[in-house]
């Protein structure tokens, strides 16, 4: 169902919609952002569509190529590497906060897992990339820091990694495996546990980038 927008600071309303798009693999790395046609999309002018994507450019979300335009960026294998890198140390430290929150985040935990086991039977890697991540948002989320939330949150772009990960031969079914057990850590409130399992995951996430060029 498309999106339209309804209400004042139209920039921030374009520029969340394009974000949401990209995350949903509706507009892929290499994709050109039209200026035009995502006004008229969304009814507005192409004012708006023109400052959202200039933040976007800011974010590092988009890159401008001369004569062709604006266009998704595609993210390489290092940057990738080091936005995991810092995942990894905020949902660590995160653990380590968690307050009272326990039994909402290991519901929240175990329906992002039901749909990744979903995805994986479909061989789906845009939905697995999607509960994958609200997957680890959620482990952020539950220490209640906004600071940190919203600095995982500029790394969600990094979608790409589950793409990526299978590109190295990873399979969706592997990558699902190393999931449970940390649900299984969180439900038991052992934080000791549950960091060591994360440690574990992206340890092993790591060890693919050696298979990437």
């Amino acid at each position: 169902m498309k999106k339209t927008v309804v209400r004042q600071s139209l920039k921030d309303q374009v520029k969340s919609i394009l974000i949401d798009r990209m995350i949903d693999g509706d507009l892929a790395p290499g994709d050109r952002i039209k200026e035009l046609q995502v006004a008229k999309e969304l009814g507005t002018s192409q004012a708006p569509v023109r400052e959202a994507i200039r933040c976007l450019e800011t974010l590092g979300y988009v890159e401008h190529i001369p004569h062709v335009g604006a266009m998704v960026k595609t993210f390489n294998k290092s940057e990738i590497e080091e936005a995991y890198q810092v995942r990894e140390a905020l949902e660590l430290h995160s653990t380590a906060l968690i307050g009272e929150l326990w039994d909402e985040l290991v519901e929240e935990l175990d329906e992002q897992l039901a749909l990744m086991k979903a995805a994986t039977k479909e061989n789906n890697a845009r939905k697995f990339t999607q509960a994958d991540n609200q997957f680890h948002r959620a482990i952020v989320a539950s220490c209640e820091n906004d600071t940190m939330l919203s600095m995982w949150e500029s790394l969600k772009m990094q979608v790409q990694v589950i793409a990526t990960l299978v590109k190295a031969s990873m399979p969706l079914d592997k990558i699902y495996l190393l999931h449970p057990p940390i649900v299984d850590a969180f439900r038991s409130k052992s934080r000791e546990r549950a960091s060591l399992l994360l440690k574990g995951h992206y340890k092993i996430l790591s060890g693919y980038w050696a298979n990437l060029k």
